[in-house]
């Protein structure tokens, strides 16, 4: 099988994405490459984990338009993605000579929404690892592996609160529009399941 028009237009897209990162964070560089860095990581990581979890309302669809397995598919974005979004707070702490930034704080108001993005990277390895357990966990991996939803979610209000290139009106379009298409992407994939017959 081969990757129809469908596909390539699709691919493009996603580039463009990515393009639309990089330029992003040059045009507004950071005094340090490694800053830069954190930035591009973070913004990257969301793309390719917001575009995994949208395209799985449409697993047949996937497969006949990429020429390839769905799984396959799916798994590059997603592993791609969490290799850029541990690299996002991995460089922080290698810049702050500080491990904690790991470490999920709870305090009161907007200090705790603009920290939740270190509850959404611990959120993301739970959901990776229900997969690599499922043959473990059968009946409950599919309930942790969807906390990729909640993972957007909170990485969203985290960058959207103190990230620096959510401050361009482009990026923060775009990086809202992708988390509202992936809710959406969730409940179709809901809705299919529940019309798939029994």
């Amino acid at each position: 099988m081969t990757v129809t028009r469908w596909g390539y237009l699709a691919l493009c897209c996603i580039g463009l994405l990515i393009i639309i990162c990089v330029v992003v964070v040059a045009k507004n560089h950071s005094p340090s490459p490694l800053t830069s860095g954190i930035r591009f990581a973070g913004l990257a990581g969301f793309v390719l984990l917001a575009v995994a979890a949208i395209m799985t309302p449409w697993s047949r669809e996937i497969s006949h338009t990429f020429g390839t397995s769905f799984t396959r598919f799916h798994h590059i974005f997603a592993l791609g993605g969490l290799l850029a979004i541990t690299l996002h707070p991995a460089l922080l702490a290698i810049r702050l000579l500080n491990a904690s930034v790991f470490i999920p704080r709870f305090g009161s108001g907007m200090a705790t929404l603009a920290n939740f993005g270190r509850l959404s990277l611990i959120l993301l390895y739970v959901s990776v690892a229900a997969v690599v357990l499922r043959r473990y966990i059968p009946k409950y991996w599919r309930v942790f592996h969807a906390l990729i939803w909640v993972v957007l979610i909170l990485g969203i209000i985290h960058g959207t609160l103190i990230g620096t290139d959510m401050k361009n009106q482009v990026v923060f379009v775009l990086f809202n529009g992708l988390a509202i298409v992936a809710i959406g992407a969730f409940i179709l994939k809901r809705l299919k399941g529940r019309a798939a017959p029994s």
